[in-house]
């Protein structure tokens, strides 16, 4: 992974509300520690990313949307792989153990990122 790569996002269909992405797409819940899921533009592609989240994990998604990993440094984040059981092109963005209200602020500039690459791909 470099400055270059694409860190692919899944959008739930909750913050995709009138065909817009929320930046509650790009913010960390408590229960991934201040990390990010994304998926390694690198390793896979975002058609594949999604088949791999709708199909094999059975999860929702409206479709895949995008940072790079030199705009995730830019806002002051850090990027990395994070391989699991089952994908290895897993990665996080690392929100680390900034307060809230600061994530926010991150997460909408991300997502502004996102939206002005616009969707990756998208279900027909």
């Amino acid at each position: 992974m470099n400055d270059r790569t694409l860190l692919l996002r899944q959008v739930h269909p909750s913050f995709f509300p009138d065909g817009e992405v929320s930046s509650q797409a790009f913010f960390p819940f408590p229960k991934d520690n201040g990390k990010l899921s994304v998926y390694d533009g690198d390793q896979i592609s975002a058609e594949a990313a999604y088949r791999h989240y709708t199909v094999s994990l059975g999860l929702g998604s409206a479709g895949v949307w995008a940072v790079t990993g030199g705009e995730v440094v830019s806002v002051g984040l850090a990027h990395q792989n994070n391989p699991v059981a089952g994908n290895s092109a897993h990665a996080v963005v690392d929100f680390g153990a900034l307060p809230e209200k600061e994530c926010r602020k991150l997460a909408k500039r991300l997502r502004k990122f996102a939206v002005d690459r616009s969707s990756l791909y998208r279900a027909a």
